[in-house]
């Protein structure tokens, strides 16, 4: 996240990561209290993925959906809502303390969602959705019973969740972080709806980006073993491979011949600074998203930067690009604003 308070204000915890010795979850050992972390918003994805993204997921959703009411749990700035308004009308609401998207005939409970909360919502929905939401809880139980306990009896839970086995094992920061506490495999995702008594009726995946389980609420918990051990070791072993990689790759790259900048001011970007990368190596850091421009990326000392403030103004300058599946769609950007004079460096 990016801020505009002093680096001597910045908090900071241990990076602890271990694993689960039953199930093989990755988590760290501390974790930062909730109330702390999202005193400030946490922004929705901009650009060509996450439209391509909000657009997959909603098409799930219609698929199974036909009608009734529809309550989102972390909807953000409604995109999501956006999308779905057209179908499904006055029958949408969502759970957010700090919902910024449409409340033009969607009913808005500003809370988080938990227990307290869904009891006071019980048995009315006939879709729970969450969109990229299930992974900033620290105790997984406590999303399942919220939706079980809202849905009508056989009613549909909607999860896009990120695909973390594959971003944490290539070392995209985003995957795990204060924000997102726990790593989990795609079987982990499966285990934890049977055994919170709901019975998975479709899975989608969306590129290496996403997994979304479409799933109804039943009454008894489904038997489900579950051993992910060896496959999160293999993981672990990777994400620590690659981010060593990465450092050195800025290192060797970033030299002085150049103005050398990040891409992501986001939690991508954590890892490397709590690895040992200097952030003196980076004249700045730039970013899409209006949130966090002109502000400062946490624990550190760069501020970020819209890209059409520096890239095509006639310095020479060289971008690290540390987004993962956005890397593309952000090269092209760059190119288009500055042609031949930037440099871009996938990590």
């Amino acid at each position: 996240m990016c801020v505009e308070t002093p680096r001597e204000e910045d908090y900071f915890a241990p990076f602890t990561i271990c694993m689960c010795e039953n199930c093989g979850v990755i988590t760290l050992l501390d974790v930062v209290d909730p109330a702390v972390l999202y005193e400030i918003f946490h922004s929705d994805g901009v650009g060509k993925v996450w439209e391509e993204h909000y657009e997959r997921f909603a098409s799930l959703i219609r698929k199974h959906h036909t009608t009734g009411r529809v309550v989102e749990a972390g909807a953000g700035q409604g995109k999501l809502i956006k999308k779905l308004r057209p179908r499904y009308g006055a029958g949408l609401e969502v759970i957010d303390p700090q919902y910024e998207g449409p409340r033009e005939g969607v009913v808005v409970h500003d809370q988080l969602c938990d227990s307290r909360l869904a009891m006071t919502l019980k048995g009315q929905f006939d879709s729970f959705v969450s969109s990229h939401t299930l992974e900033h809880f620290v105790e997984f139980r406590e999303y399942f019973t919220t939706a079980w306990t809202c849905l009508k009896d056989g009613g549909l839970l909607f999860t896009s969740v990120p695909n973390q086995e594959a971003g944490f094992a290539k070392g995209y920061g985003n995957m795990l972080n204060f924000e997102h506490p726990s790593v989990c495999t795609n079987l982990h995702w499966i285990y934890l709806h049977y055994k919170n008594r709901f019975v998975i009726k479709e899975i989608s995946t969306f590129r290496g980006h996403s997994m979304m389980f479409v799933a109804q609420k039943v009454e008894k918990p489904v038997p489900f073993e579950l051993d992910a051990r060896a496959v999160a070791a293999e993981i672990l072993e990777e994400y620590t491979r690659n981010v060593t990689a990465r450092i050195r790759k800025v290192r060797n790259r970033a030299t002085s011949d150049k103005e050398n900048w990040l891409f992501g001011a986001s939690n991508f970007s954590q890892p490397l600074f709590v690895y040992g990368l200097e952030d003196t190596v980076f004249s700045g850091v730039l970013d899409n998203s209006p949130l966090k421009h002109d502000k400062r990326l946490y624990g550190t000392s760069l501020m970020c930067r819209r890209p059409e403030d520096i890239v095509g103004k006639g310095k020479p300058l060289r971008v690290f690009l540390n987004i993962g599946a956005y890397n593309t769609e952000v090269e092209e950007q760059l190119r288009a604003l500055a042609q031949e004079s930037v440099e871009c460096i996938a990590l």
